[in-house]
């Protein structure tokens, strides 16, 4: 009796699964993508449209502003690679105060990936990468 109970049971979990799994599939028919319910909760995260696709960093003092390509630096790592830990190299929010270049070359802010030791070029000698002038404007 005990054998038939067991047997019972998980042939009505298997039906459950295989219909829960069903559902799943009609949700996402039409669709590339999976339902988000399929993904681990740990691969889920913020949606990229909330963040801005450029930040204009105007304290610069002598030098042009620096138009950040935020999106685009997006694509290449995740927010909390920059935005979250013990120690964030960026808060989620403007700094009235400006950056600083001694900070980038001690490897703080932008000299943490912008430091001539990854595949990226370092901020020390590469001024103009960031800091571009647009024609026909002159900083003062």
């Amino acid at each position: 009796m005990r054998k038939l109970m067991l047997v019972s049971l998980m042939c009505a979990a298997g039906l459950v699964f295989a219909a829960d799994k069903k559902a799943k599939k009609e949700a996402t028919k039409g669709t590339d993508k999976p339902a988000a319910a399929e993904a681990p909760a740990s691969a889920v995260e913020p949606a990229k449209s909330e963040a801005p696709e450029f930040i204009m960093l105007d304290k610069t003092g002598k030098l042009a502003p620096v138009k950040f390509a935020h999106t685009a630096h997006g694509k290449k790592n995740t927010c909390k690679d920059c935005h979250e830990g013990e120690k964030p190299l960026f808060l989620q929010k403007r700094n009235e105060a400006g950056m600083k270049m001694a900070d980038m070359y001690a490897g703080k802010t932008c000299g943490s990936c912008h430091n001539g030791k990854n595949k990226v070029f370092a901020a020390k000698s590469a001024c103009a990468k960031c800091h571009k002038k647009e024609e026909g404007k002159k900083k003062s």
